[in-house]
């Protein structure tokens, strides 16, 4: 199988394959989210992502604690990709599907789940107000609630998960980027 540029994802410091395979080289500037064409792309055996476009949760945002990342700050590697904003900022659907679960859950604090059509649940944690309610339908980019503090927190944030089929989380960054935007 031929590997052609389009078919990478790229990181800051490596390029990931379609099977995970790492690329020493990564190119000398970073794509925009306009020039990411991803195609599906394996994530875990028996699960792909198709390219459908999503949006971002929040804007003017940074990002503060990394898929994977280990520290004091948490129990195991972390889980998701933390956005902070400010106070009471908008939350807006990655993309469109069903609302699944809105409740307080201990260290999430106060979540709200969205179920995609292919299975995936995309979490939403830490939030100050939750805006939908289970059984609701949400289109992309519709708000959903807003950033907060609530649960095992430093400060106010948006804690998002990416979990294909309802399993084990993946890296959202990837996920993001493989439907057309880069966080």
């Amino acid at each position: 199988m031929r590997l052609r540029l389009q078919h990478l994802l790229v990181v800051p410091a490596v390029a990931v394959g379609l099977l995970g395979t790492s690329y020493a080289e990564t190119p000398a500037v970073r794509p925009t989210s306009a020039q990411v064409q991803a195609p599906p792309y394996l994530v875990r055996a028996g699960h792909t992502f198709q390219p459908a476009p999503w949006a971002l949760p929040v804007t003017d945002y940074r990002l503060t604690g990394r898929f994977g990342a280990s520290d004091y700050y948490w129990a195991s590697a972390h889980t998701g990709l933390d956005f902070a904003t400010a106070q009471g900022s908008t939350i807006r659907a990655v993309a469109g599907g069903m609302v699944t679960l809105v409740e307080y859950d201990g260290s999430y604090g106060y979540k709200t789940v969205v179920t995609l059509e292919d299975g995936t649940e995309i979490w939403y944690c830490h939030q100050d107000e939750q805006l939908v309610t289970t059984g609701q339908r949400v289109r992309t980019g519709q708000p959903i609630g807003t950033v907060g503090s609530t649960g095992n927190v430093t400060g106010p944030h948006l804690h998002l998960e990416v979990r294909p089929g309802g399993a084990d989380p993946v890296d959202p960054r990837q996920a993001l980027a493989a439907h057309g935007r880069l966080a």
